[in-house]
């Protein structure tokens, strides 16, 4: 046979390629899994940060009076919840989903985010703030850790909006 006539790739030259190809897809769709993970905890952070502004207006609409909500609403169901209390100054409901929770808190809880039943009915830096300070404060938070934990000693995977209107991991 002819070099002229010999044109396709011999068996070892394809499994060759296929091996390389499958060694560069093994070191690639890790990263690509951490960059989607670290989306979905930015824009959990985004929504956070949206809601302190939404707690801001409410606050100056109520006398600086944090609103009477329940932690989780399907536990408490007399009391008010954080979704609908909000969302006249959110103006969109999709600020409640946190885009990495897998387990289903927003369809039965109507939001993500737990609230910090220890402000209901306070005062805006009030005692609480003042013994911890508000921007170590918790005002809402993740219901679990969907986000991987950063380290450091913070909240461990939960991303945390703080009393002065911080997010924080």
């Amino acid at each position: 046979m002819s070099s002229a006539a010999r044109r396709g790739f011999t068996l070892i030259e394809i499994l060759t390629v296929v091996a390389i190809l499958g060694v560069l897809a093994a070191l690639i769709l890790p990263v690509l899994g951490r960059a989607r993970a670290e989306s979905r905890c930015i824009s959990c952070t985004s929504n956070l940060s949206q809601l302190g502004k939404a707690m801001t207006m409410y606050l100056s609409e109520h006398q600086g009076t944090y609103p009477v909500l329940a932690a989780r609403p399907t536990l408490s169901p007399g009391l008010a919840r954080m979704r609908e209390t909000l969302l006249p100054y959110a103006k969109d409901e999709r600020v409640f989903r946190c885009p990495a929770d897998n387990q289903n808190f927003f369809a039965n809880e109507g939001t993500s985010y737990e609230w910090n039943v220890v402000l209901n009915g306070r005062v805006q830096d009030g005692a609480v703030e003042a013994l911890v300070g508000p921007s170590k404060t918790p005002l809402l938070y993740d219901f679990e850790n969907f986000h991987p934990d950063p380290g450091g000693g913070g909240f461990g995977g939960k991303n945390v909006l703080c009393c002065d209107g911080s997010v924080t991991r």
